[in-house]
């Protein structure tokens, strides 16, 4: 099974289409820069779910006839799909709802091997779905939890280390901030966490829409993402490697979902659909020429972060270094216009952009104690230098209006 054999036609043709045409949901005038929150879905990927949805392979898996080994065999495929994008070594890809239920569940299964006094450190810059679960499953074991703090909203791999020790059993930090677009090292803080004999869980939703993954370089131990942020359907995928699959056990999970993996670990039956989107959305990606759309995406939030420091009253939140590494996705406050206020105004000007703390509230008080709350722009394949400037000028006008300071 490849990917041209679920679509009406050929994925290559799909990329061969220029970008804007690539996604069906843009509209004219629209400027959308949420792609953080979530991208607009694929052609290839919208095409590929319509017609498994009204053809006749409909089925649920696990029997011998024809529609039923079909959907055996999409999700061996898409798991592969998905290993591929995460640069994943042997193990295990697992579907769920979310990151979130993803993350979740993970630490239900694996929190038998903590014990009273053990370690988990979490880190300030991850969004809260890496994080609660962990305290929570620490707070149920008497385990402790530590926290390794952001330095100008940025996480060194050193910041990590520090708090590992004998007792660390497990480390959860992200590849890329989804707030303020900062970059970790996976493979650094690995290494480190090794010489501890912890393990390792990366929440790489941020990461893998901007740059190739690399699980194996990592030596991750689970690798956690969210396909509607790389122009997907709503699902998450969660790579384990083979160890941490095979220690892994959800006391509550029904006979009926078997002892084997993946089906121990997943709840219930999923949305074939919806993994099938998932498969298109990875090997989309896998097909692209990935160092061109990083560069260009660059450009775009360049744009971004220059036009909005030349705007008086604009400040950046953990504004980027030069040359420094990043995936693009800009945080900044309006002096005198509450976030949410100026969130709407904008999207009465037909540019959507995110605001709030993004679920990494930690991250966004570390970095900006004076007051968390912030607009988010995100470049995503289908942003260009002109919604860029169009931001850039809408934002210049909320900046000097008088009337928008009073909030």
């Amino acid at each position: 099974m490849n990917a041209d054999d679920l679509l009406p036609r050929p994925l290559d043709d799909y990329l061969a289409a220029a970008d804007a045409e690539q996604f069906p949901g843009l509209r004219p005038g629209a400027v959308r820069l949420d792609s953080p929150a979530g991208t607009l879905v694929h052609a290839a990927v919208r095409d590929g779910i319509a017609d498994y949805l009204g053809g006749p392979m409909v089925s649920n898996d696990g029997e011998p006839f024809p529609a039923s080994r079909h959907s055996d065999e999409l999700a061996a495929w898409a798991r592969g799909r998905v290993a591929a994008l995460l640069g994943a070594p042997a193990g295990e890809v697992l579907f769920g709802p979310n990151m979130t239920t993803l993350t979740s569940m993970f630490v239900r299964a694996v929190e038998a091997g903590v014990r009273p006094g053990d370690e988990i450190v979490c880190t300030e810059l991850d969004h809260e779905a890496n994080s609660a679960p962990w305290r929570a499953m620490a707070e149920r074991r008497g385990a402790v939890v530590r926290t390794a703090r952001t330095r100008d909203g940025r996480l060194p791999a050193e910041a990590v280390a520090e708090l590992l020790t004998p007792r660390t059993r497990w480390v959860a930090v992200t590849a890329a901030s989804n707030a303020l677009g900062t970059v970790t090292d996976p493979a650094a803080i690995a290494a480190a966490a090794a010489g501890s004999g912890a393990r390792m869980f990366v929440d790489a939703v941020q990461a893998v829409p901007h740059f190739p993954v690399d699980a194996a370089a990592w030596s991750a131990d689970a690798v956690v993402v969210s396909a509607y942020k790389w122009y997907g359907p709503h699902l998450g995928a969660l790579w384990v490697s083979e160890a941490a699959a095979e220690e892994a056990v959800l006391p509550e999970q029904p006979p009926s979902a078997g002892t084997a993996l993946p089906g121990r670990l997943e709840t219930g039956t999923l949305g074939f659909e919806q993994i099938l989107g998932t498969g298109i959305a990875a090997e989309m990606l896998l097909r692209r020429d990935r160092a061109a759309d990083a560069a260009r995406e660059e450009r775009t939030a360049a744009a971004i972060v220059s036009a909005l420091r030349r705007i008086p009253g604009v400040r950046l939140v953990a504004p980027p270094e030069p040359g420094e590494r990043r995936v693009p996705v800009v945080a900044f406050r309006i002096d005198g216009v509450p976030a949410d206020k100026a969130a709407a105004a904008l999207a009465e000007e037909g540019i959507a952009v995110t605001h709030g703390t993004f679920y990494a509230a930690a991250a966004m008080r570390a970095a900006a104690p004076d007051g968390p709350e912030a607009l988010r722009a995100g470049v995503s394949l289908y942003t260009t230098e002109r919604d860029a400037a169009r931001l850039a000028g809408a934002v210049g006008g909320l900046a000097g209006r008088p009337a928008d300071r009073k909030g």
